[in-house]
C-alpha cells in the first residue's frame, strides 16, 4: 500500500473530514488532498507528524517515503565522484553524526528544483555569514 493510500485509510478510519485533519495538522486542506493523491510527498517531519496525530508506529508511514528516495546505489547517481575522495568521507562521515543534516537533505532532495535552489542559496548564505562573524 502506497503512503498516499495509508494516509487516506487512516483519516478515513477515523471519519475526519480533510479539513478537520488540515487544521489538526496546520496546513491547508489542498495539501492533504495533494499527499492523499500522491501528487505531492509530504516530508520526513510531516510524515512524523502524522504518525504521532494518527498514533501509529512511525516507520509504517516512513517505509513508504523511503522507498521514495532515491537509492545512493543506483547507476550514476555519484558518477562522477570517486568514492576514494577525502571530502566525501568526511561528508559521509558528518551525516552518520547528524542524523538531523541528514533528513533535511533529503526534503531538500525532494523538492522542486527552484525550491532547491532557494535552500541551497540559503545555506550557502548562512555559511559565508558566519565565517564574516566568527565570534558568534
Amino acid at each position: 500500500m502506497s503512503l498516499s493510500e495509508k494516509l487516506r485509510k487512516l483519516r478515513d478510519n477515523r471519519n475526519w473530514s480533510q479539513q478537520t485533519l488540515a487544521e489538526l495538522m496546520n496546513m491547508d486542506r489542498s495539501t492533504v488532498s495533494r499527499y492523499e493523491t500522491g501528487k505531492n510527498i509530504p516530508n520526513y517531519q510531516t510524515v512524523i507528524r502524522f504518525a504521532e496525530l494518527y498514533q501509529v508506529d512511525k516507520e509504517y508511514l516512513l517505509e513508504e517515503l523511503n522507498a521514495q528516495v532515491p537509492k545512493i546505489e543506483t547507476p550514476g547517481y555519484m558518477t562522477k565522484e570517486n568514492l576514494e575522495d577525502h571530502e566525501l568521507a568526511i561528508i559521509h562521515q558528518l551525516l552518520e553524526q547528524e542524523p538531523d543534516l541528514k533528513k533535511n537533505l533529503l526534503d531538500i532532495h525532494l523538492m522542486s528544483p527552484k525550491r532547491r535552489a532557494f535552500f541551497v542559496d540559503l545555506l550557502t548564505y548562512q555559511i559565508k555569514a558566519s565565517k564574516r562573524h566568527k565570534n558568534i
